[in-house]
């Protein structure tokens, strides 16, 4: 799961077994108990400003906030008890108000929520993502660089922040579907979006068709055509394989759709859950990524 899903998904009860579990914070991960729920406390600050920064300068991440966090015995920040926000619909509009003063240059992409109970208090959620537009400085009281390492938040030494104004920006993939018709006739179209700064040039993607859904062999129009190069199966792990050269790019923005997966020419019955596909997709100097990409069966019916 990745950040955006788990920040849209992130539940009370999820907070909540956190905390029974003694759930480790991680390089993604940060739990925040709140002193002042109009953040009008120092500590409150420090902690938005320098999570906004690190997170940022870093490879992204989620702040909980309204969970005490504690080592435990090998030394690791843990969730240990719940610190239900007062107000918490007000809080989470605080931090809305002082996420584009927390740090500059402003983070595009920060995104708040509250996970309230039925009496108004609970706990709030921060979805920080990695940004190419760093370094970030902390501010509210802390003009200093920060960055996440293991489990906690550094100050960034003179070299590190060097660096990161020399460091490019970078395409950021991720993969797209669009249903065209409805039941027996219903196609999956599957592409590549970058939601990068940066042009994807040879973009790489890799998908399987669970059944009874099978790579629709007539592609994208009908005539066969589809959006990047087949390139042969080897036998292993993912079956449909499309690939360019660096002479083919995605710009950021866009969506390049590659092939389909359909019912057949003579159409079988829909499954009666949601359709999961297994995909894998990279591109030059992007990470090959791994994941699953769910298709509610409500949507093809």
């Amino acid at each position: 799961m990745n950040l955006v899903d788990a920040f849209e998904s992130l539940s009370v009860a999820d907070i909540e077994q956190f905390v029974q579990s003694k759930q480790e914070e991680t390089l993604h991960l940060e739990f925040k108990s709140v002193t002042r729920s109009d953040l009008s406390s120092r500590d409150d600050k420090h902690n938005l400003a320098a999570a906004l920064s690190g997170f940022a300068n870093s490879d992204g991440g989620l702040i909980v906030w309204g969970v005490d966090a504690r080592k435990n015995d090998d030394e690791l920040d843990c969730a240990v008890a719940l610190k239900e926000i007062t107000g918490v619909a007000a809080f989470t509009s605080r931090l809305n108000e002082l996420t584009g003063e927390a740090v500059l240059p402003r983070i595009d992409g920060v995104r708040h929520r509250p996970l309230a109970r039925p009496n108004g208090n609970g706990f709030a959620v921060t979805l920080i993502p990695e940004s190419d537009a760093g370094p970030h400085m902390a501010k509210l009281g802390e003009d200093r660089y920060f960055k996440r390492s293991g489990t906690s938040f550094y100050r960034m030494e003179h070299f590190d922040v060097a660096d990161m104004f020399g460091r490019r920006r970078r395409p950021k993939l991720a993969v797209t579907t669009r249903i065209v018709g409805i039941a027996d006739g219903a196609r999956i179209v599957l592409g590549i979006r970058n939601d990068g700064r940066s042009s994807a040039s040879a973009p790489y993607l890799a998908f399987d068709a669970p059944m009874p859904f099978r790579r629709d062999e007539y592609g994208l129009d009908g005539n066969r055509n589809e959006g990047m190069r087949r390139l042969p199966f080897t036998g292993q792990d993912l079956p449909f394989r499309y690939g360019e050269d660096s002479s083919f790019v995605i710009h950021p923005g866009i969506v390049h759709e590659v092939a389909a997966i359909s019912l057949g020419f003579t159409p079988r019955n829909l499954p009666t859950s949601d359709v999961h596909i297994n995909y894998a997709i990279c591109a030059e100097d992007v990470a090959l990524e791994v994941g699953t990409v769910v298709v509610p069966i409500d949507k093809l019916r």
